[in-house]
């Protein structure tokens, strides 16, 4: 049997610090390593200072300003934050990785860059197919959202993420 390599995720803070609200750091595990830059890692310990001390394969790195024209304009042009830049900067580093972001600004940079990117709910939702966690559990994390983290996340995507939750994963769900 050959063993499914997983890539390396390059993380802003945001998918940092929403993963440690819900208490499921954990599901970064099978990642070979979770890349963050010294602005992403600041951001995180200023709200989440404990999420850091989660034994994961965080590593920390260093960066530049972007060399590259197109992304330095898309940064101005999207008004990024230090910390997306920077992420995204090493995504030139590192194209086969995953950004994860929950900033629609850096995810529409990163697209366009060709870059894989997801949020932590498309995080969240992943376990299912992993085996990390159950539909139902998935669903209790994703109702929970409102009352236990900082995601800012309109409800009726929500409950469309729910929906489609029940109809792929729960086979005797009725709508």
């Amino acid at each position: 049997m050959i063993e499914e390599v997983i890539p390396d995720i390059v993380c802003d803070a945001g998918p940092i610090i929403h993963l440690d609200e819900f208490g499921c750091l954990d599901i970064l595990a099978d990642f070979k390593e979770i890349l963050l830059t010294v602005s992403v890692v600041e951001e995180i310990e200023k709200h989440r200072p404990l999420a850091l001390t989660v034994n994961l394969p965080f590593r920390i790195l260093r960066t530049q300003y972007p060399t590259n024209e197109s992304l330095a304009a898309m940064c101005k042009i999207f008004a990024l934050d230090r910390g997306e830049i920077e992420s995204l900067i090493i995504m030139m580093n590192y194209p086969d990785a995953i950004f994860l972001t929950d900033d629609a600004s850096a995810r529409m940079v990163a697209e366009r860059m060709g870059f894989r990117v997801h949020g932590t709910i498309g995080v969240i939702v992943r376990t299912i197919r992993r085996g990390q966690k159950s539909p139902t559990e998935v669903l209790s994390i994703i109702g929970s959202i409102p009352s236990k983290s900082t995601l800012f996340i309109k409800s009726e995507l929500l409950k469309e993420v729910a929906l489609r939750i029940k109809k792929e994963f729960i086979l005797d769900f009725q709508n």
